[in-house]
Parts: C-alpha cells; sequence; structure tokens
C-alpha cells in the first residue's frame, strides 16, 4: 500500500546555524529577482519558512496582492492604496456609525446596523492578544493600532453583508499587521516596540491598506467559514474529529468517556487560524506555510489548501502531540487544557514537526478519504 513512509515531505531546514540561513536567503533572493517571480517556485521556498525580512513581500506576492512583474509593482500597490483610502473615507469615515449623536431610535436600520457591529468590533478589539514575550505585547493594546484594525475589520464587514463581523477575525488581521510593520521597521516581530508608531507616521497608512487586501484575499478562500451558521468551520471540525479518530483512537475514545467536544476548542483555532494558540514567531511560521500551500493549489482546488485542508491536519497532529498527556486527565482539567494551550515554549522546530506530520496525513487521507471511514488506515499510526 501506499504507506506513510513512501510520502515525500517538504525539506524543512535542517539547524546548521551558519552556512544555512544564508544559503536559503540566496535562494529566495535568487526566486525574487526572476522577472516576473514564478510563483510556484516561490510558494515551493516559502512552505518550509520564510527568512526574517523576506515575509511581507512573499506573503504578498502569494497572496496575489503584490504583482509578480516588477514593472507593474509600483503602480498596482499605488492604486490599491488609493483604493483603499477611498473605501476608508465612504464607508468608514462617512458611516452614521461615527457620529455620536446618532439617535439609535431615529436611524435607519442600515446605520442602525452598522452602530452594532461598530459596537461589537469596538468590544472585540481590547481583547486582542499577542503571544511574545517582547516589547511588542504592548503594541496591540495602543490606540493607534486599535484604530488601524478597527477601520479594516469595519470596511470589510460592511462590504461582505452575507457574513458581517465575526469574533476572532481580530486574530486572523493581526498577523498581517505585524509582518508589515515588521517590515517596514526591518526588524523581527517580536522586538517592535512603541516608538515605531511614531517612526513610521504615514508608512501607517501604506500598512494599513495592504493588510486590508490581504485579509479579504485570505478571508475570500475560506469565506464559508464566517457565513451564516459557519458551515465551513463545522465541516472542518467534522473532519478533524474523523483524523483524530483514525491518527489516534485511544485519545479520541477518552475524550468521548470524559465526555469532550472538540467543537468549541476546534471553533477558536480554526475560526483565528491558531493565531491565538502560538507564540508569536511561531505563528508567522505556521502561516508561512499555509499561505504557501493555498498558492501551491490556487489553481482550479475547491477551498483553500493551507488554510482548510493542511490546517485541518496540523491541528489535528497538535492534538495528537499532547495525547499522553490528555489521556491522563479527567473532563475538568482537558477543558482547562484546551482553554489555554501549553505552548509558550514551542519554536519554531516544533511548529515545523507538525507541519511534516500534517503534510503526510494530508497525502495520505486527501486523495483516498476512505480511509477515514473504514478500518484499514494506511499505517496511520507510524505518522506519529
Amino acid at each position: 500500500g501506499d504507506g506513510a513512509e513512501s510520502v515525500e515531505t517538504p525539506s524543512l531546514p535542517s539547524s546548521s546555524p551558519s552556512a544555512l540561513p544564508s544559503r536559503r536567503r540566496q535562494r529566495f533572493d535568487a526566486a525574487m529577482a526572476t522577472e516576473p517571480v514564478e510563483k510556484s517556485v516561490l510558494a515551493e521556498l516559502a512552505w518550509s519558512g520564510v527568512p526574517e525580512g523576506l515575509r511581507c513581500d512573499v506573503w504578498q506576492m502569494l497572496l496575489g496582492y503584490r504583482p509578480l512583474t516588477l514593472g507593474r509593482r509600483a503602480e498596482a500597490l499605488r492604486r490599491k492604496r488609493q483604493e483603499y483610502a477611498e473605501l476608508r473615507r465612504n464607508l468608514y469615515e462617512a458611516s452614521p456609525a461615527l457620529a455620536a449623536d446618532t439617535e439609535m431610535q431615529s436611524a435607519s436600520d442600515a446605520s442602525r446596523e452598522e452602530s452594532l457591529l461598530l459596537k461589537q468590533i469596538r468590544k472585540d478589539l481590547p481583547r486582542t492578544r499577542l503571544r511574545c514575550a517582547g516589547p511588542a505585547e504592548k503594541l496591540v493594546e495602543d490606540p493607534r493600532i486599535l484604530a488601524m484594525m478597527e477601520r479594516v475589520l469595519f470596511i470589510w464587514a460592511v462590504r461582505q453583508p452575507a457574513s458581517g463581523y465575526v469574533q476572532g477575525l481580530n486574530d486572523v488581521l493581526l498577523p498581517l499587521l505585524l509582518v508589515g510593520l515588521a517590515d517596514k521597521a526591518t526588524r523581527p516581530v517580536e522586538c517592535l516596540g512603541l516608538e515605531l508608531l511614531e517612526e513610521l507616521g504615514t508608512e501607517l497608512v501604506e500598512i494599513e491598506a495592504d493588510s486590508y487586501w490581504c485579509l479579504a484575499k485570505i478571508l475570500s478562500e475560506i469565506f464559508d467559514h464566517y457565513t451564516h451558521g459557519q458551515p465551513g468551520i463545522q465541516r472542518m471540525v467534522q473532519r478533524l474529529k474523523d483524523v483524530i479518530q483514525r491518527i489516534d483512537g485511544a485519545l479520541a475514545s477518552h475524550l468521548e468517556e470524559q465526555g469532550v467536544d472538540l467543537l468549541s476548542t476546534a471553533f477558536r483555532w480554526i475560526t483565528c487560524l491558531m493565531v491565538r494558540e502560538f507564540p508569536v514567531a511561531c505563528c508567522l511560521r505556521l502561516w508561512d506555510t499555509l499561505i504557501a500551500e493555498s498558492a501551491q493549489s490556487a489553481q482550479g482546488v475547491q477551498g483553500s489548501a493551507g488554510f482548510e485542508a493542511l490546517l485541518m491536519y496540523f491541528c489535528a497532529c497538535f492534538t495528537a502531540y499532547f495525547s499522553s498527556r490528555l489521556q491522563a486527565m479527567d473532563f475538568e482539567a482537558i477543558t482547562l487544557f484546551f482553554q489555554q494551550m501549553p505552548t509558550d515554549a514551542f519554536t519554531e522546530s516544533e511548529v515545523e514537526v507538525l507541519l511534516s506530520e500534517a503534510y503526510v496525513l494530508k497525502a495520505l487521507f486527501q486523495q483516498a478519504p476512505r480511509h477515514l471511514s473504514n478500518g484499514d488506515s494506511p499505517h496511520a499510526a507510524s505518522v506519529r
């Protein structure tokens, strides 16, 4: 059969500290110097992690926002930023929700809805947390950052009446904003401090616009995760349970015996695209692969291969990673454990191991979903 050992995992960088980063960096530089940039080559490189300092450009290219042709780039970005400035004027600044003196009673239905939307966003934003030990933690509490996030989320929700705003979208926006800030500041996300906001000044407007378009692109791929009833997430959670059952029957049985339903935990993981679960460096590393995977299979594949398929397998491997600990716990302990996963000590290497495992599972199950329903899984257990 097609055992796990026959599946080739994309190569992940080995940990030789000196020679390797520069070699990988050279490969990226070469890929980005081709005219136009070959998306498939860039995606393949990015799957194994994007070097510090290149992430913003690489993500934007793979998400189809930053043009692959150098000659078109400056003009296209200028145009999209201009377009966002107009959206901001027409949909946010001109919204009756912003006029403090709007009387809710006399307001039209539309402006009442927008007032409720703004209220909801303003309630959620202060809850946005950045898991990181450095000065960047304070960044997400700064009113200027919160105002940028408020505008982006409000405009996105007003333009998407089918879904509107859903709790957790603030978490999805965060990595895009941070990567944009880190790019302009030319330093890693963990090292970003409040002084940066003074230094950047008007460049913050560009970062806000770029973040909006990249957010819109990611969310357009997983749109039914956020529409009424969130059918996309229901579908993923069901598949996640099936996969855990296949790769770790003992854990699945224990969770069932204890009456633990993965639904609310998995809902958070998938709605927030794992942003709340990891320190920021691990989260960005995970997103490198999710964005690359989506870009690789953008041709004719239904749904997002990265933010849907691969993420679901990643969540399964992430759950199984804690299997022995979870199997020793009762309902209450498991519930608390899932509320705050102990990942503070995680590094990018742990994330890369889980990504390799997720890749293997995807190769085993994606082509042959029958393995999820019958009893003869092809060496699924040997993946762990």
